[in-house]
């Protein structure tokens, strides 16, 4: 794999000779700097991340008004809001107007008739403050609003592209325009701190101005699915809620969003303002409810395309279920769904750095992030010196109202997130496992931050979705140990690393299996265009959201109509008899087009032409100085190809082999088709005969390739929603080389520098 870490400084001065003080400490954490809340100042981006220079909105904003929340040059925010950090009194202020006693009211956004119930909305942090009510749709209404979407989509999908991305960049503007009230918004219903909401409606606006300059690259030989579903989460209530419906909207599909009960004022909100800048009615709607009412009816629907979701494994798969059984064979499934994160602080860290990010990466937003740090290795030479020093910095954090802009952690979301937590806690603590805790104030649903000692990540059942940290020592020459033990959990989010020794990062970095790699530096900032977000496993099916392959997945190339091949039926375990091991050597290897190109001659062309234009990296994405970013394709592993005919078959497998996957080909006429191929030392094998689609709820792949007609391709979806573990994809598309790897996003501080110089010749 080429070597990502090069540039950075190996050694440096030793660190400091004992723990800092607790001022000193607390200073340390305060100054911080956290991506999330930025990580380029606007003129580093590219101008096609940012809109042009002269426009009207550029030259009248004042950059210290409440309405423009972009930081200005030096300005560097961080968990921290002090000094030099300050996210901007001046936008605490602009809130006034929005807080208590003001409320507000969503309702379904829909001309589909219908009237559910109406609930309250608290404030998590005061529960007895109402921040406004919500009135729920109903079962009939949701069938009636997917066939006003059905109905507006050919001609949505019409308009020019260029039209459809210049409606997100005023979507965009509307959003800078009302940002002060998206503040208050995500501050009193999703108990979200000052500086979380300013990040909030950043990375909102920049997925809408990334998704519109993105638009028109994937609109090539593809066309719209039809109508899209997206479910979205309380803990991004804005960001995520707007991303989902930015991408499928500008690729030219029509939208049901369903946001999550907890926050649907925000998202009543972002609805209204869509629809001010031009999205018609029935191109965007807006439906308020609980799963069983609203979620459960449209993901069953058979009229939908496709379901763009963000939540819970369990839920995920579910989701998939519904569609195996009802939609279309091809219907898409984006999937995004947390992961128990871990990091790895090694002796050569500097244990200051280390403490901020591990802080920050816990504890920021009330550890109710899917990136968060859950399970934290340190080294034994380091480890008592690092916990001194997380004891103190976290007892410097303040816990309380979010509103008041010196909190650090607020609340958790709602009553079953606080009795969860909390429980949880008083369990660890029982067993004598706690480390150090927080008090948490009284009157909201406060969780006091806390971190536990564990043996390792083979403990964590599960994800404790809080401010909750578990803590393990290991010996310098058990990393791989570490590494393998993370990877056995079968998540695959974010990982965080600290180190000085180039050769280790480079040697976790090829091992670790997490969509999100973060080194020297917090792992819960994820910038739209520089670090694509989402994982692999357990934790997500991809394409990752913010990234070059995102939008393609809400398009769909028009497929062929072929009959399902005929043959003998194989028997499961002969079938997995033949699954090639996953080769190493393959992956490693850099002409493996070209290994292709000589064995098969001319044959197979346009897969060949598709799998050489896909660049597996790694590729520069940009960032600030002193960040470097990179993306890299890496295969799925081992991929099923049951092409209809001969040209598919070969297509697929041809694809496959050319991102590193190992191959088995099952057709009636297999052995001859991929002849070309066989005994050649590639990690491929052929099956004469044709599957029961029952043996893909055992068979050891990753991917299944398959074309055929819909009852054949319903029944491989349907036996593949019965796998337990990772969703596995069912690849229709003929010509799709992104749908056989995973993405894998690297940010690397290189401005790092320091650590205890006398370990560094040790390790």
């Amino acid at each position: 794999m080429p070597h990502l870490c090069a540039g950075w400084r190996a050694s440096g001065p030793a660190g400091l000779s004992g723990p800092p003080a607790a001022g000193e400490r607390r200073q340390l954490f305060l100054r911080a700097p956290d991506r999330r809340y930025g990580g380029q100042r606007r003129d580093d981006c590219p101008r096609s991340l940012r809109e042009p220079r002269g426009t009207a909105r550029h030259q009248s904003r004042d950059p210290a008004s409440a309405g423009d929340f972009r930081r200005r040059p030096g300005q560097r925010p961080g968990l921290g809001h002090h000094g030099s950090a300050d996210p901007g009194r001046a936008r605490g202020g602009a809130r006034a107007p929005f807080a208590a006693p003001h409320a507000w009211q969503a309702e379904p956004i829909t001309r589909a008739k219908g009237k559910g119930a109406t609930r309250p909305v608290a404030n998590p942090a005061s529960v007895s403050e109402q921040v406004g009510t919500v009135r729920d749709a109903t079962e009939e209404q949701a069938a009636e609003a997917v066939g006003l979407a059905l109905a507006a989509q050919p001609a949505w999908a019409a308009r020019p592209v260029g039209e459809r991305a210049a409606i997100l960049r005023g979507i965009a503007d509307l959003y800078e325009t009302h940002a002060a009230e998206f503040f208050a918004l995500a501050t009193r219903e999703a108990g979200k701190t000052l500086a979380d909401g300013i990040a909030e409606v950043r990375e909102a606006v920049d997925f809408l101005r990334y998704y519109a300059n993105e638009a028109r690259q994937a609109e090539k030989d593809t066309a719209a699915r039809g109508v899209i579903v997206c479910i979205s989460p309380w803990n991004f209530p804005l960001a995520i809620f707007t991303g989902q419906i930015a991408a499928a909207l500008v690729t030219g599909n029509t939208v049901i969003a369903k946001p999550a009960e907890q926050t649907s004022l925000i998202a009543a909100r972002a609805v209204v303002l869509m629809h001010e800048a031009g999205i018609p009615q029935d191109v965007i709607q807006l439906l308020t409810g609980d799963g069983p009412t609203v979620g459960g009816p449209l993901t069953a629907d058979p009229r939908i395309a496709g379901v763009c979701f963000t939540g819970s494994t369990e839920v995920a798969r579910l989701i998939e279920g519904q569609l195996a059984r009802n939609a279309a064979p091809d219907a898409m499934l984006i999937a995004e769904t947390g992961g128990l994160n871990a990091m790895i602080v090694d002796s050569t860290a500097l244990p200051e750095q280390a403490v901020r990010d591990i802080v920050a990466s816990a504890f920021q937003s009330a550890g109710q992030r899917c990136s968060a740090l859950r399970m934290l290795y340190v080294q034994k030479d380091v480890e008592k010196r690092v916990l001194e020093m997380l004891e103190g910095a976290m007892h410097a954090l303040t816990v309380g109202d979010p509103w008041e802009i010196s909190t650090d952690v607020g609340p958790v979301i709602d009553s079953e997130a606080l009795e969860g937590i909390a429980g949880y806690n008083r369990r660890m603590t029982d067993q004598g496992r706690l480390i150090t805790a927080l008090d948490a104030p009284q009157g909201g649903r406060h969780v006091a931050p806390a971190a536990f000692r564990v043996s390792g990540i083979d403990e964590l059942e599960r994800e404790v979705f809080g401010p909750v940290l578990h803590v393990a020592s290991f010996d310098a020459d058990a990393i791989d140990e570490v590494i393998s033990a993370v990877n056995a959990k079968g998540y695959g989010l974010t990982f965080g690393l600290h180190t000085r020794i180039d050769a280790r990062a480079q040697h976790i970095i090829d091992r670790v299996h997490a969509g999100n790699i973060y080194v020297n530096r917090n792992q819960i900032g994820a910038i739209v265009g520089s670090q694509p977000f989402g994982g692999e496993g357990l934790s997500g099916t991809g394409p990752k959201a913010g990234g070059p392959h995102y939008l393609r997945r809400f398009r769909r190339a028009i497929p062929d109509t072929v009959a399902s091949a005929e043959g003998s039926v194989l028997s499961t375990d002969f079938v997995a008899s033949l699954m090639p091991q996953r080769d190493g050597a393959w992956v490693g290897r850099s002409d493996r087009l070209a290994a292709l190109r000589r064995l098969l001659r001319g044959k197979a062309t346009e897969a060949m032409a598709a799998a050489a234009a896909l660049d597996q990296g790694p590729v520069d994405l940009p960032g600030p100085t002193g960040e470097g970013n990179t993306l890299m394709l890496t295969p799925r592993g081992a991929v099923l190809c049951l092409g209809a005919d001969e040209p598919a078959l070969l297509a697929q497998a041809v694809q496959a082999l050319a991102v590193g996957n190992v191959v088995l080909a099952v057709h009636p006429d297999a052995s001859r088709i991929l002849k070309p191929l066989l005994g050649q030392g590639l990690p491929v094998a052929a099956a004469d005969g044709v599957i029961d689609p029952a043996s893909l709820k055992s068979l050891p792949l990753d991917a299944v390739a398959a074309g055929g007609d819909d009852g054949w391709l319903r029944a491989l979806r349907l036996a593949l929603a019965g796998r337990s573990g990772p969703i596995v994809p069912l690849i229709t598309e003929a010509l799709y080389p992104a749908a056989y790897v995973h993405e894998r996003a690297i940010c690397v501080d290189t401005t790092a520098a320091g650590g205890n110089a006398s370990l560094l010749a040790a390790v």
